[in-house]
């Protein structure tokens, strides 16, 4: 059987971090349900993703904190060592990222 490596994340840019051909943006994702007790609650997943070359080049002059976002690709496992420990990260390399405008909240019905 083939495999597929595939991950889709919507939600809005916390941060981007520029390289010479590549940025990091970081997407808060929010997951909201309601508890046992009735009360809704709300937990952000902060997803990081990689992006290269063209679409970089683009997210680096357009795209900016808060707004929203929707990245698709291919997870990527990868470690460093830090101060003796190793750190394992999971990051989405993405083929495709698509930026939208805010919502405008003075907009009137």
């Amino acid at each position: 059987m083939r495999s597929i490596n595939r991950f889709t994340v919507a939600g809005n840019v916390g941060n981007v971090t520029s390289f010479e051909k590549a940025v990091k943006v970081s997407i808060a994702a929010d997951r909201i349900w309601t508890n046992e007790a009735g009360k809704k609650e709300t937990r952000t997943d902060w997803v990081t993703v990689t992006v290269f070359d063209d679409q970089a080049a683009w997210i680096k002059d357009n795209v900016s904190k808060g707004q929203p976002v929707i990245a698709e690709g291919r997870i990527s496992n990868s470690s460093y060592e830090k101060d003796g420990q190793t750190i394992y990260t999971t990051d989405l390399v993405a083929t495709t990222f698509n930026a939208f405008q805010p919502a405008n909240t003075n907009a009137k019905d």
